[in-house]
């Protein structure tokens, strides 16, 4: 009897154990911090005006960026970045959109770069971080934000998606490397980076990420959302060899969607290559894309 106690014991610590390592692992999806890198790249070292911005948002997250201004443009592209990244990661490839007659304004999502905070929901939240931008510039330079448009890549594009849902004034988004449902991402996110099998460790994760936010963050996918844009022009771009985020996601995002929409999948980029690997066809078709629609 006590022998059979004893394991029975040994075997409810051993759980114990088990359930407490996932909670932590599923913890660092929500904390990036231990990822959060001090920018590297600056406009001045490309010889690019800027203004330093700082904003508030709704639920308190101090958000720092730049404005990046072009004299007499009233067409502004607010820039989004992924999780784990910084602006600096996107400004390089896309801050030749201003010398075409657009106003730049790039931001640290919450957690990450210089931004304040501790916690990311890759998704819902960081909407809250658009929408705190677009607020400010409109009230800082309301004459820039006559045309608004999106570009965000992996995180930055699945908020965009869910944004622009919501607010009919947005008039046109790139969205590069987005995942089509949060649920999937996770779950392929912990299979590379921790391999924890689907069954019975992902439904536990995504549980303790639900407690832990107070919702469920699948509902703010773009699978659900991306509809929603039918009217506004979506310019869809990911890369062949993505592992983090296969490019089925991105044939499936364009499925769902609306017209006008077109899609581009490049040959060889993997996760957030697509800039590097696109080179002048990338910076080419961006330039088209927003000339004609923004």
């Amino acid at each position: 009897m006590n022998i059979f106690l004893m394991i029975l014991a040994l075997v409810i610590l051993i759980c114990c154990a088990a359930v407490y390592w996932i909670y932590k692992q599923s913890m660092q999806v929500l904390g990036p911090t231990y990822k959060k890198r001090p920018l590297a790249v600056f406009p001045d070292q490309f010889k690019v005006p800027f203004e330093n911005i700082n904003f508030t948002t709704s639920d308190n997250i101090k958000i720092k960026g730049w404005f990046i201004p072009c004299a007499g443009s009233t067409k502004t592209i607010f820039l989004m970045h992924g999780w784990g990244q910084n602006r600096g990661d996107i400004f390089k490839y896309t801050y030749i959109l201003r010398d075409w007659g657009f106003n730049l304004v790039y931001f640290d999502f919450r957690a990450m770069g210089e931004s304040g905070g501790s916690g990311s929901s890759i998704g819902y939240l960081e909407t809250k971080d658009i929408e705190a931008a677009v607020k400010y510039i409109k009230a800082a330079r309301p004459a820039a934000c006559e045309s608004i448009g999106l570009y965000g890549v992996s995180m930055g594009a699945a908020a965009a998606v869910y944004y622009a849902a919501k607010n009919k004034n947005i008039k046109c988004l790139v969205c590069e490397a987005s995942y089509f449902s949060y649920n999937r991402v996770v779950a392929r996110w912990a299979w590379i980076n921790k391999r924890m099998p689907y069954f019975p460790v992902i439904p536990l994760v995504l549980f303790f990420i639900r407690r832990r936010l107070g919702f469920d963050p699948e509902q703010y996918s773009p699978a659900y959302n991306v509809g929603a844009l039918a009217g506004r022009p979506l310019f869809i771009i990911h890369g062949r060899s993505d592992n983090l985020v296969p490019a089925v996601n991105a044939t499936k995002l364009f499925k769902a969607a609306g017209e006008p929409k077109e899609l581009w999948i490049i040959p060889g980029a993997k996760h957030n290559q697509c800039a590097e690997i696109g080179g002048e066809e990338y910076r080419y078709r961006l330039v088209q894309f927003f000339t004609k629609n923004l």
